[in-house]
């Protein structure tokens, strides 16, 4: 439990699990499939989908101020040449100037 400083009142940490949604819930438009604490890393993972286009959403709940947010596609390359893979090594190594 954290003491909010400026209320003098006890709020449960970031991490509890408790005070989540349970598995199958619904929480804004999204539906929670799977909740997880993990103490090594002092978080809570909960795996969301979105409702109406099922996409997944992966929120991890810390106490940190430090945030990041991220936006992932699948792109599959259309054959199994390498050719993509290898032209993003290309595109990402860099050069010295």
């Amino acid at each position: 439990m954290l003491r909010n400083a400026s209320k003098g009142v006890l709020r449960k940490g970031v991490t509890e699990l408790a005070q989540y949604p349970k598995p199958g819930e619904k929480i804004h438009g999204f539906t929670l499939l799977r909740s997880k604490h993990v103490p090594e890393l002092e978080l809570t993972a909960l795996h969301l989908q979105h409702d109406k286009t099922g996409a997944d959403y992966l929120h991890v709940a810390r106490e940190d101020n430090n945030n990041v947010f991220s936006i992932g596609f699948k792109t599959n390359p259309p054959d199994d040449t390498g050719i993509p893979h290898i032209l993003e090594h290309t595109t990402l190594c860099g050069s010295e100037k």
